[in-house]
């Protein structure tokens, strides 16, 4: 469960806006859900087909890389007649990863055969969390306590209107604050 403020974190929301923990939650669980991704650093494991021994990570930036398991293209005698051969413990060192933007390089196997696919184990994210994340977080916490019924948009007595918002708390400033931390896959 992210928690992208603290209650402590004043600084970040409208003077006026209590900063309670069940706001901060639902803020967060918001931008999470923006993002598809959670911003801080969060371990993954996936397995990524390589093309010409280059593929690409799903999450960035990448903080480590604490695992990587590879499967040959083709068995010892250079054929497939045994099979492709499964995934083995592989040496860190044949990885080269560009760690701002998740793209990496891997070399071939110890019997010289290339990787057809590896898994990877790494982390990825946020460490500290960005102002900016900060900052939407602190106006999504604005919006949802300004409304005790964050759906409604306009609510008329006299002829029993109600104008409801879209399903989104979005804002067109907050998606901006957003932008580069959202998932974006490459495949």
């Amino acid at each position: 469960m992210s928690q992208y403020l603290t209650v402590e974190d004043t600084d970040y929301v409208p003077a006026g806006v209590v900063l309670t923990l069940p706001l901060i939650i639902r803020a967060s669980a918001i931008i999470d859900g923006r993002c598809k991704r959670e911003i801080g650093v969060k371990s993954y494991n996936e397995r990524i087909p390589l093309t010409n021994q280059r593929g690409h990570l799903s999450f960035y930036p990448v903080k480590d890389i604490t695992e990587v398991k590879g499967r040959a293209a083709y068995g010892i005698t250079g054929d497939n007649f045994f099979g492709a051969p499964g995934f083995v413990e592989t040496d860190l060192s044949v990885l080269d990863v560009d760690k701002e933007i998740g793209s990496l390089t891997c070399g071939n196997s110890e019997f010289g055969a290339p990787y057809a696919e590896i898994e990877v184990t790494y982390t990825s994210g946020w460490d500290p969390i960005p102002d900016k994340v900060k900052v939407a977080c602190g106006l999504i916490i604005a919006q949802l306590s300004a409304n005790a019924n964050t759906n409604v948009k306009l609510k008329k007595d006299v002829d029993s209107t109600i104008e409801y918002f879209g399903n989104n708390m979005i804002t067109p400033e907050i998606a901006d604050l957003l932008s580069e931390y959202q998932y974006c896959s490459f495949r």
